[in-house]
């Protein structure tokens, strides 16, 4: 999750609840490996609207559509292609219904990736962890290890952003050393040297946030998910039009299948 995924802005997405586009991301992607036909045109419709409302630009979402070909190619090859029992596969034939079946499955991939690169975009690292977390305070009731989960999930997103950053002055560091190796096994091992200082890094980034957490009297289980902003009016419409979107995807979706 470096820096570059997330992109600050005040478009309508970056200003609803971090907890709203947590749920949301969970519900679609949920609802999308179900749904197919008429449903998978509904979601895509929608994630369509969404990616113009957050603003993005298409670049950022480029390196996405190449990653659902490159499967895409696989699944065809995969479900498409039929042979006979022997190992002459070559003599095969291509099946109509695999290959439905091959593009059913990268729209839904690419339906969850861009979803997830949108939520990505324009929610912070850290409102991704609260948002996260707050859906496991309920757990807490049953164990209190759920806090502590809660709580591992927050800190990662939240420094892990600053770690790749730490890694990134290092390299620049190197380079501004001259003599990179050209040779490409070489490059290789000159950059590996990097993750002993980075791991340095990285162990007194814990302590200190070790120390921090004492201080505050932090124990196992006792965390609870702070920081999340009071809920608006623009995140209750946001709920309205995220459970109505999901109730005539699943609406259209029924009336496809008992139209067969």
């Amino acid at each position: 999750m470096d820096a570059g995924l997330y992109l600050p802005g005040e478009s309508i997405l970056h200003k609803l609840d971090s907890r709203l586009k947590t749920g949301s991301l969970v519900a679609v992607s949920f609802l999308t490996t179900m749904a197919h036909g008429l449903g998978l045109f509904s979601l895509s419709v929608g994630i369509l609207v969404l990616f113009f409302l957050s603003g993005l630009s298409f670049r950022r979402i480029r390196s996405l559509f190449l990653a659902v070909a490159i499967l895409g190619l696989f699944y065809a090859v995969a479900l498409g292609w039929y042979w006979d029992e022997s190992w002459h596969f070559w003599r095969g034939y291509w099946s109509t219904e695999g290959l439905i079946q091959a593009g059913i499955i990268m729209l839904r991939i690419g339906i969850i990736f861009i979803l997830t690169r949108l939520y990505m975009a324009v929610t912070s690292p850290s409102d991704q962890g609260l948002g996260i977390a707050y859906f496991f305070t309920p757990l807490t009731r049953i164990t209190p290890k759920a806090a502590d989960f809660s709580l591992l999930i927050t800190l990662t997103l939240r420094f892990l952003p600053l770690l790749i950053e730490e890694a990134g002055m290092l390299y620049k560091a190197r380079l501004a050393k001259g003599n990179i190796p050209q040779n490409t096994g070489k490059r290789i091992i000159e950059l590996a040297n990097l993750l002993l200082p980075l791991l340095s890094i990285t162990l007194r980034r814990a302590e200190e946030l070790a120390d921090n957490l004492l201080t505050r009297g932090y124990v196992s289980g006792g965390y609870r998910v702070l920081g999340i902003k009071e809920w608006e009016k623009r995140d209750s419409i946001g709920t309205a039009v995220l459970l109505v979107w999901l109730a005539i995807t699943i609406l259209i979706q029924n009336v496809g299948v008992y139209s067969y």
